[in-house]
């Protein structure tokens, strides 16, 4: 039954990110930089650092994804100027309305995906899905102390 649970996850992920990719591509937006935006915009100014704790993604990846959404005049990085070699990561005018239009089309895929569930079987759908993530991230911390 685990493993069902675990194809089933997976399913919903892949196919969230194919909807959300397509929608993405009216914007000329892939679903990596797209959460990097949600994620800046969230917090306001954060660290590359910062970005890659929230994102649980690797340098390589967030590295080129921040210098396409600079490129893209849809972020800036300015150096702290207590430490220079720490870089403040913030939104620009262009890209927190962007979010804001790609967040109206996103609330209206999370009310589809839902349809015909009642609110309470969501809400409880979302605390076992808290505590599923909650094991995962335990058994990752696990495996790599035994590294």
């Amino acid at each position: 039954m685990s493993e069902d649970i675990c194809k089933f996850i997976n399913k919903s992920a892949l196919l969230h990110k194919r909807v959300m990719a397509k929608i993405l591509e009216r914007f000329e937006l892939t679903y990596a930089q797209y959460q990097v935006l949600k994620t800046i915009k969230k917090h306001d100014t954060l660290s590359a650092k910062e970005i890659l704790v929230h994102l649980d993604t690797d340098k390589a990846t967030l590295s080129g994804v921040l210098g396409r959404l600079e490129k893209n005049g849809l972020i800036k990085r300015e150096k702290d100027p207590k430490d220079k070699r720490l870089m403040h990561i913030s939104l620009t005018a262009a890209s927190i309305a962007l979010c804001s239009n790609v967040e109206d089309i996103e609330r209206q895929c999370a009310n589809d995906l839902t349809k015909g569930i009642k609110p309470r079987e969501v809400k409880n759908f979302m605390n076992v899905f808290e505590k599923l993530i909650e094991n995962q991230k335990d058994k990752l911390a696990d495996e790599t102390t035994q590294e």
